[in-house]
């Protein structure tokens, strides 16, 4: 662990970041400024000297203390002073990083294949989670389910949502991000096609529990996939396009269903096709090459410069000459997400995300037992699910409908969320999004009229939804590389504890009043109000950071206003 520091009469660095006898047993001591680095006054006059500068001056490099230690000594006996790396611009043939290299190469057909296979990955991911909505009615009529039994079917898919994304971000931050994509994606397809041959209630409650596991896995993996491979101008529209294919996820399940759940057993078909998206996704995968900010912190110098290598000649960029900067970072742990300087800042966003959670997904829900419920004379529109011969809940043709145009409302949500986070900030869209969405959550409690009541449910759909884009865009540009998926893992996982809680609650609690469900809604909504004003960090524009160092450096930075960014 660092700790820097910038005072008028140089640097300071103490517990220095490897555990190397030399530089444990280093005094603490001042660092003269360098000629070399833009400074007055002489140079350092050893080799740990010239070390010690160099890891303060260029924190980001995340250089190995053996190539620091190799190139000082070459650079001191040719009277050189040190030099702070080239650009991929450059053409000297020395130094550049992955930054560099992602910010030149910019927004082109390597960036468009990777959104296109993650994109299938989030359709995927909507699809699955749809589905749950789509099919409880005829599981309870079928297998003759109670309330609890039919509330836990789609809980059951959100708990180890949780578990899965926990657990999966930490191995992708330590095996890499494509490996545990495509283990995510074989159990996933596997675990589909088992769930449509369901013979039980409790066979078909496993196989959904697999399949939460694996989409929680894979959604958080791949949400920091592709920020990894995007300019920092560009990550919010790959948000934006994420969110895009999830949308269109949800439309093709509601489309579906409006094909195939009239016929007998159409709830099979439903899975069965359910899980073609899920194929694609696996098979595209295999095309795929590992994110080369994870292979340049394990030091993988090789494959990484492969991988630029291949997004310089598919975006017509000429390939960066020098040596790629790497580091031998290990992989972040648990306990890191919630250590300084993540403290505050995580606390934060775990409660934005079980809030967020609940809202979004507890809607999908809700609006369907408002329809079957008629609630505040919804059935102005669409005629209200009815009750066969055998005694079974049907929806109807229109009512189908209904649940594409629901699944639209979230797209303009998606789209204000981008575009107020690049024009006012992640904080402050965060801010408009979540209290205007608490005023319609409040106001769907009083029923005026139908017409009233609709404007109502898609004025909170689209809020929720902007809440939902800017926190998937902040909450991967908080964390350093070595730990993002760890974090952003973790954090996915705790919001899908609020989306069971929210379904959970929602389907139990409207047996016996919608309101009782709403007052859950408004509970949270107040809850989420609070705690937006205490997050201050903004990272609008900021470049994503890779390790440790790098971070502490920006936050001195932005502390001490020398950035010329937000302070936090």
């Amino acid at each position: 662990k660092a700790v820097v520091s910038t005072q008028s009469t140089g640097y300071y660095i103490t517990n220095n970041l490897r555990p190397n006898a030399q530089c444990r047993n280093a005094r603490e001591r001042p660092l003269k400024s360098n000629p070399g680095m833009g400074g007055e006054g002489q140079g350092p006059s050893t080799n740990l000297d010239l070390i010690r500068q160099r890891q303060l001056n260029e924190p980001s490099s995340g250089e190995s203390l053996a190539e620091l230690r190799a190139r000082a000594s070459a650079e001191q006996s040719r009277n050189e002073p040190l030099k702070p790396p080239k650009q991929i611009e450059d053409e000297d043939g020395e130094m550049f990083d992955v930054n560099s290299v992602i910010e030149k190469t910019g927004w082109g057909t390597y960036q468009w294949r990777v959104m296109l296979v993650m994109g299938i990955m989030s359709f995927a991911d909507a699809a699955e989670i749809w589905l749950a909505t789509i099919i409880l009615k005829d599981l309870q009529c079928e297998w003759n389910l109670n309330s609890v039994e039919k509330a836990l079917i789609p809980a059951i898919v959100y708990f180890f949502y949780a578990i899965g994304s926990s657990v999966s971000g930490k191995l992708a931050d330590k095996f890499g991000r494509l490996p545990i994509l495509l283990v995510n994606g074989y159990l996933l397809v596997i675990s589909a096609i088992a769930s449509a041959c369901a013979f039980d209630y409790y066979f078909f409650l496993c196989c959904r529990g697999v399949t939460g596991f694996c989409i929680g896995g894979s959604y958080g993996c791949s949400v920091v996939y592709s920020a990894e491979m995007m300019p920092a101008n560009r990550r919010s529209w790959n948000i934006l396009i994420l969110e895009i294919f999830w949308t269109v996820g949800s439309v093709y399940e509601c489309l579906v269903a409006f094909l195939v759940m009239d016929l007998e057993g159409g709830w099979r078909y439903q899975v069965i096709l359910t899980a073609v998206p899920c194929i694609a996704m696996l098979i595209m995968l295999h095309f795929m090459d590992e994110s080369p900010r994870y292979l340049v912190i394990h030091e993988e110098r090789d494959k990484a410069m492969q991988v630029i290598e291949k997004i310089c000649s598919t975006n017509g960029v000429e390939v960066p000459s020098g040596t790629l900067y790497c580091s031998d970072v290990r992989s972040g742990d648990y306990s890191e997400i919630w250590a300084p300087p993540h403290t505050a800042g995580s606390f934060q966003i775990s409660i934005h995300f079980v809030c967020n959670m609940f809202l979004v997904f507890g809607i999908n829900m809700l609006i369907v037992d408002m329809m079957s419920q008629n609630y505040c004379s919804m059935e102005i529109y669409f005629d209200s699910t009815y009750v066969d011969a055998t005694g079974c809940t049907v929806y109807t043709k229109s009512e189908y409908l209904f649940l594409v145009i629901i699944a639209l409302a979230f797209l303009p949500g998606f789209i204000i969320g981008t575009m107020g986070a690049e024009t006012i900030g992640r904080r402050w869209t965060f801010i408009c999004s979540i209290y205007i969405g608490a005023v319609f959550t409040v106001m769907m409690l009083f029923c005026f009229n139908g017409y009233i009541t609709y404007v109502e449910v898609f004025g909170a759909i689209v809020c929720y939804s902007v809440y939902n884009e800017v926190l998937w865009i902040y909450s991967p540009e908080f964390y350093p590389t070595y730990m993002r998926t760890t974090a952003i893992g973790v954090q996915n996982g705790i919001g899908k504890l609020g989306a069971a809680a929210g379904t959970f609650l929602t389907e139990y609690l409207d047996e016996f009043d919608i309101r009782y469900s709403l007052y859950c809604f408004v509970a949270v909504e107040v809850v989420a109000c609070v705690t937006i004003l205490f997050m201050k960090r903004e990272t609008r524009g900021a470049q994503l950071i890779d390790t440790r160092v790098s971070e502490l450096t920006l936050l001195n930075q932005q502390n001490t206003g020398t950035d010329g960014s937000h302070r936090q």
